[in-house]
């Protein structure tokens, strides 16, 4: 179900265009959302993502390379349930790991022109 739909401010973020629910598996949609509902001229900065969604792997990984690069600097990203369950563990085991490679290889000072995310982004920028 849809255990958002219980917080008091539900409606009133929903209305204020401030939470999108809907199919996170479905790029169209959130290609749609992104688009007319939230990259619009008076629209804050997207700071914060939460991914409350499948927990696919494959899913949570689609997430992460739609919303990542759509996120302001300084922003978090969210993706919750990666606890050991079959279908999110090759996302805690494989997906995340290279994360963290390519964010600790950011601005190490021996590589100057190197990019940020070297396996990643070029997925990233897709």
């Amino acid at each position: 179900g849809n255990f958002a739909e219980k917080n008091p401010n539900y409606k009133k973020y929903l209305d204020a265009k401030r939470l999108h629910c809907g199919d996170a598996s479905d790029v169209s949609f959130l290609h749609k959302i992104w688009m007319t509902e939230m990259k619009r001229d008076d629209a804050p900065p997207l700071k914060v993502v939460v991914d409350d969604g499948a927990h696919l792997a494959s899913h949570m990984a689609q997430s992460v390379f739609f919303w990542f690069p759509r996120i302001e600097p300084g922003g978090l990203m969210i993706v919750e349930d990666i606890q050991p369950i079959d279908d999110a563990n090759l996302f805690k085991s494989q997906f995340l790991p290279q994360i963290m490679n390519d964010l600790h290889f950011c601005g190490d000072p021996k590589f100057p022109e190197q990019p940020c995310f070297p396996t990643l982004q070029p997925l990233l920028a897709s």
